[in-house]
């Protein structure tokens, strides 16, 4: 039954002509229900080329990446805290001194941030933000600091 099917749904593909091989490589442009009325119709040429507009995604303003927005007190707060936290590990379950534990919390936490902002980096839309980095090397400096007090 399934096969009958399939055979009637299937038989105007079958019906129709090969495609020579020069016309598989030409470019493919959408169907003209793809187009709103809304929207100009755009030629071949436009279609193709980038928009005029197009800003490269590594590029941003200061404007988008402001020193006191969420992203630098989260990048702040999770180094602060994950350099506690190796630190607390190192010291009680990995029965290291204080100061044998400090410099492995602190490269251990500046590794993961770094690693962070290279990914976003690859991200599609992201971008490699220094400023990212300050706020994750302020709150390795404060863990320190209230470790050492």
């Amino acid at each position: 039954m399934w096969s009958v099917l399939l055979l009637v749904g299937a038989s105007p593909l079958l019906a129709q002509e090969a495609v020579p091989v020069e016309e598989t490589h030409r470019f493919h442009i959408p169907p003209a229900a793809f187009y709103t009325p809304e929207l100009p119709t755009l030629n071949r040429a436009q279609y193709l080329s980038p928009a005029p507009h197009a800003v490269p995604p590594t590029s941003f303003s200061s404007n988008s990446d402001p020193w006191l927005g969420r992203d630098k007190m989260q990048h702040l707060a999770f180094s602060f805290l994950l350099t506690l936290g190796s630190q607390y590990v190192l010291v009680n379950k990995g029965a290291r001194s204080e100061m044998q534990a400090l410099p492995l919390s602190v490269s251990g936490t500046a590794a993961v941030g770094l690693a962070k902002e290279l990914y976003d980096r690859h991200k599609p839309r992201g971008r490699f933000s220094t400023r990212d980095l300050i706020a994750d090397g302020l709150g390795i400096l404060l863990a320190v600091g209230l470790i050492v007090w």
